[in-house]
């Protein structure tokens, strides 16, 4: 009887004791609201990269705090071997702000080469199912040390491998990592994650873990046959077949920057069937409020023996942009067409504001001649915009230099393609090797089922640069 009112003793003792250790700990939410979550990025140039990064998060209303902008990049050459330390130290000392807030969600990403494909709410959602404190973005390669692939712990299905391109967590927990950093800049920041993450004790004091099968991050370096695109009605998103899963962050890793540009022309709302192009008015310049046209340097490449030259220069002259804004520079690579030019010449030298020819005796190879036009540009503070033009295009659009000026991108061109064929003046992917490779929305573009502007690898014959 003695032992037996001892047992229910010790038995209520236990049950008090649970109740209070349950009462004390800190409980999980059912739902994390979106203010608190704060994305961190850290970019030190404004390249296009971070505008598209930008572009796609203000798409979904995240907030964002950049870190290291305008200071000197000293954190390697990371496209092409260790580095990126100097962002775990830029992460660190603004981490020792926010460690106190204990329900701080922290997101910490790379931003030139990703892209959100959605929103706060879900992000939150898909980390609180995680049911961890601090969680990776995991990857299907080891980097930077692969001698560290046995220390991984093993995973029956998913990615295995640290990726630093994604990390989320709550503030104090993210903290207590990179408050470990005492390295250098030029040191590699996934190395350092990595280490941290192999350390068993680590692992499980700070309760860390990978988004093994991309329901938050999708790398895509060794992954691109994983995912595809998925249309919505108003927007879309990459679909990840392995896992069947839609990931929140699309990150361009490793040599996957030009595939990243490919769906980043769809990714969220920059294309789809229902509303067609929905960047193609962003950053719009309106000629007809200017007080003045931009000046223009037109390049002309005779490189060939071209048939209709006449006609080809008349279509320029009808071009419906003001002549006195136009330089004219032309390169001729054919003793034929010196009588074209001549004629052209005589009858409207005074037309344009210059007229240069460079003919054929100065045997410039095409790379030198199309040297020699941009450099005309750059060596010209009056030159707004740098137009290079070959002589086989017959533009049948006179509007064209006006609407690319229009669009106010740095690089662009139009879509020139021959009657009734698939050749095009673009690449829309490139092979392993570099050259050509046809993307998937290719022939869709050349035959103007899909009209957009689009991100592409390769471009020629005919494009606009910004001087």
């Amino acid at each position: 009887m003695e032992y037996l009112r001892f047992c229910l003793l010790v038995s209520c003792w236990m049950k008090l004791g649970s109740s209070i250790l349950s009462a004390n700990a800190p409980q999980t939410p059912a739902v994390i609201p979106k203010d608190k979550l704060l994305v961190l990025t850290v970019a030190t140039q404004e390249t296009d990269g971070f505008h598209r990064f930008m572009q796609t998060a203000h798409y979904f209303n995240y907030t964002v705090k950049v870190l290291g902008m305008g200071e000197p990049w000293k954190g390697g050459d990371v496209g092409r071997s260790i580095g990126g330390g100097q962002k775990v130290r830029l992460l660190k000392s603004t981490m020792e702000i926010l460690a106190d807030q204990e329900d701080l969600v922290i997101l910490f990403v790379d931003s030139y080469d990703l892209i959100f494909a959605g929103g706060p709410e879900e992000i939150l959602r898909k980390f609180l199912q995680a049911n961890h404190k601090v969680v990776f973005a995991a990857d299907g390669l080891i980097w930077p040390d692969k001698r560290l692939t046995d220390k991984y712990p093993s995973v029956r299905s998913g990615k295995r491998f640290l990726n630093s391109g994604g990390i989320i967590g709550y503030a104090p927990y993210v903290n207590r990592i990179v408050s470990q950093w005492n390295l250098h800049d030029n040191d590699d920041d996934q190395l350092f994650y990595t280490k941290i993450y192999l350390d068993p004790s680590q692992r499980e004091t700070l309760n860390m873990s990978l988004d093994h099968k991309c329901q938050i991050f999708q790398n895509l370096n060794g992954a691109v046959d994983e995912v595809l695109l998925k249309f919505g009605t108003d927007r879309v998103r990459v679909r990840n077949t392995m896992y069947d899963s839609l990931p929140v962050v699309v990150h361009g890793n490793g040599n996957t920057k030009i595939y990243l540009n490919y769906l980043g022309n769809y990714v969220p709302n920059a294309w789809n069937y229902e509303h067609g192009c929905g960047h193609c008015d962003d950053d719009f310049l309106d000629l007809s409020q200017l007080q003045e046209y931009p000046n223009v340097l037109v390049g002309v490449f005779i490189e060939q023996p071209t048939p209709f030259l006449p006609e080809f220069f008349q279509r320029l002259l009808a071009l419906d942009y003001p002549t006195d804004k136009l330089k004219l520079f032309v390169h001729n690579n054919e003793v034929y067409h010196e009588k074209h030019i001549q004629r052209f010449w005589e009858e409207n030298r005074n037309v344009f504001n210059s007229f240069k020819v460079v003919g054929p005796e100065e045997n410039l190879s095409q790379g030198e001649a199309r040297n020699m036009g941009m450099d005309l540009c750059r060596k010209d503070a009056s030159c707004d915009y740098y137009f290079s033009i070959d002589s086989d295009v017959m533009l049948t659009n006179r509007q064209t230099v006006k609407l690319l000026i229009e669009q106010n991108r740095k690089i662009i061109g139009p879509l020139v393609t021959r009657h009734s064929k698939l050749w095009s003046n673009f690449w829309g992917a490139l092979s392993l090797d570099g050259y050509y490779a046809r993307s998937e929305d290719y022939v869709d573009i050349v035959q103007r089922k899909r009209v957009g502007v689009w991100n592409i690898p390769f471009m020629a014959h005919v494009y606009l640069i910004k001087g």
